[in-house]
């Protein structure tokens, strides 16, 4: 097919290569720790099974509602948020748990974002309504994403934002 007059013979090439080596170039591998969720412990902790050792993992820059329990009492849709993590992750799920700054909390739970796929569930838990963002500084990797999120859940009336659920 002949060229439209001024035009390089050299750029239809060019496109072809580039189109080429961006769709072989390797993609961004994730970084973190395979584990196997064992146990959800309320809307922010589950316990995984990491290497043979169960670990707790406190989900990082989010804060859900307390269940109730032997030592907290149930704040309002604090079954549900527990509720909502354990259907997303149900024992047996294999996630990825990527660190930030601090690897641990005071109470020797392991921080992190836990990944089901490429999909972060730190946010997820806002986006539902059911966690709002915290930042501890210096873990503040997951923040921007858990931020808009709960923004979301807040713009649709979600969880803890719809006004029929007294929160």
């Amino acid at each position: 097919m002949p060229l439209p007059a001024g035009t390089r013979s050299w750029h239809a090439p060019l496109a072809v290569v580039a189109v080429l080596v961006s769709a072989c170039a390797p993609a961004e591998e994730a970084v973190g720790e395979v584990a196997v969720v064992t146990h959800v412990v309320d809307g922010d902790t589950i316990r995984v099974d990491l290497d043979g050792a169960e670990v707790p993992v406190r989900l990082l820059n989010l804060d859900a509602p307390e269940k109730d329990g032997p030592y907290t009492e149930a704040e309002c849709l604090g079954d549900e948020a527990t509720a909502f993590l354990a259907e997303l992750l149900p024992a047996g799920t294999e996630v990825r748990l990527e660190s930030d700054v601090e690897p641990t909390d005071r109470f020797g739970r392991r921080l992190a974002g836990v990944y089901l796929a490429d999909v972060l569930v730190n946010a997820e838990v806002a986006r539902a309504g059911l966690g709002v963002p915290v930042l501890v500084r210096p873990n503040e990797r997951f923040h921007d994403a858990v931020v808009a999120a709960h923004d979301e859940a807040r713009a649709a009336s979600r969880g803890l934002h719809d006004p029929a659920n007294g929160c």
